[in-house]
């Protein structure tokens, strides 16, 4: 879906959970590592198609992936990617169209725990 355009992909830092109890008689509080949770990944660039009409098919196809499932995922410089759900996919301009059709476009992804 992305062989065409720039494409970006920034993963962010991981989520850790922690739970803090405090005891009686205890001072202070005792603190117990959950482990690393998941983290965001996002994407941002351009997705380029011949036409308006093809450009439009390819948005409902990226969006047919906001589907609760996970995926794999390879970036442009071939980092793997495993348990990625795809949670949001949005315009962030005019979609412009000449002798092809473009459009800027964010996604965000969660990539769980591995």
């Amino acid at each position: 879906m992305f062989d065409k355009g720039e494409h970006t992909l920034q993963p962010l830092s991981w989520r850790r959970e922690a739970v803090q109890r405090g005891f009686a008689g205890l001072d202070g509080v005792v603190s117990m590592d959950l482990g690393r949770r998941e983290r965001k990944l996002q994407q941002r660039g351009h997705l380029v198609s011949a036409s308006k009409a093809s450009l439009l098919q390819l948005m409902e196809l990226v969006a047919s992936y906001i589907d609760g499932q996970s995926y794999d995922l390879t970036d442009q410089n071939g980092v793997f990617y495993p348990q990625v759900r795809m949670d949001s996919f949005a315009l962030r301009g005019p979609i412009r169209a000449a002798n092809q059709a473009s459009c800027e476009y964010e996604i965000i992804y969660t990539q769980l725990s591995v």
